[in-house]
């Protein structure tokens, strides 16, 4: 059986737990891609972004409120690339990689930069 602790830190708000606002100030310059799909409510939205700090050293995907069970999805994506020893600038190019390729259940717009990784909690409404 798995505790409570190890669920919260699968969650896919876990990031945001951990980096804490000044965290989220602190990293940037970042690129970021915006991953738009079915939100929790049955209607079309972002559910979240891709973001690679500048230097390509650190990245992971910010979920949207309104779309955790997708945005869950991509979460554990990225997770289980890391776990795979996958660096967060192989993922990153692989997501940037599906800009225009036609998919019924998600739409990845294409790159777009911050000036710190707040900015791109703020963008999927995270804060």
């Amino acid at each position: 059986m798995v505790d409570r602790t190890d669920l919260e830190a699968y969650s896919p708000l876990a990031s945001l737990r951990e980096a804490g606002v000044s965290g989220l100030v602190s990293e940037g310059p970042v690129r970021f891609l915006l991953v738009s799909g079915a939100l929790d409510g049955g209607s079309w939205g972002v559910i979240g972004a891709f973001w690679l700090s500048i230097d390509g050293e650190r990245g992971g995907f910010a979920v949207s409120p309104e779309a955790v069970w997708q945005g869950s999805e991509m979460s554990r994506n990225y997770r289980s690339a890391e776990r795979r020893g996958w660096p967060p600038e192989m993922t990153y190019r692989y997501w940037q990689h599906q800009v225009g390729v036609a998919s019924p259940s998600l739409m990845v717009d294409p790159q777009q930069h911050a000036d710190t990784l707040l900015a791109v909690y703020r963008r999927v409404g995270a804060l």
